[in-house]
């Protein structure tokens, strides 16, 4: 019990107070560490959730959902990596490098962007097999995300799983 030594330490130290094992002040440390120990243990789980690096649990589906919806069908690894990538994409850039960012954020890997600069217009291929409900989401993502000025048109070319 950390909390119970380090009062208990500083409380001795000040010579005010006899801390023996049966006193009432040693019951009243020992409740106060009970509590701050457990108070501690939070706060260190807050802080993990707190960065994407470190974050298990709570920290990376909170991301999720504020960005649309929980992918809790991918690993940790990989749940991490497309919260990592959104996070960059966020400066607004209209680059074929930026666009390819976000799809990888959604958590495609075989697509091919062909744009049509000159009518503002941008094709997608997607090659991944993905299920009905992540096609719903990319396309929802992608109007959401992709600048309004684009006419996007996204295929998908692998049968939905």
């Amino acid at each position: 019990m950390e909390s119970f030594d380090s009062m208990k330490t500083k409380l001795d130290a000040l010579g005010l107070y006899k801390i023996e094992e049966n006193s009432n002040i040693y019951a009243e440390l020992k409740s106060y560490a009970a509590a701050l120990d457990e108070m501690f243990a939070i706060l260190e789980t807050m802080l993990k959730e707190l960065f994407i690096d470190t974050a298990e649990d709570y920290g990376i589906s909170s991301r999720e959902i504020l960005l649309g919806r929980e992918k809790d069908g991918f690993s940790l690894e990989k749940r991490r990596e497309m919260l990592k990538i959104y996070e960059q994409m966020m400066g607004g850039r209209c680059t074929p490098e930026a666009f390819d960012m976000i799809l990888r954020g959604y958590g495609l890997t075989e697509f091919e962007i062909v744009e049509g600069a000159v009518h503002n217009r941008m094709n997608i291929n997607i090659n991944d097999s993905v299920s009905a409900e992540l096609k719903k989401t990319v396309q929802e993502r992608i109007a959401a995300d992709f600048p309004s000025h684009l006419t996007v048109t996204v295929n998908f070319l692998e049968d939905s799983t």
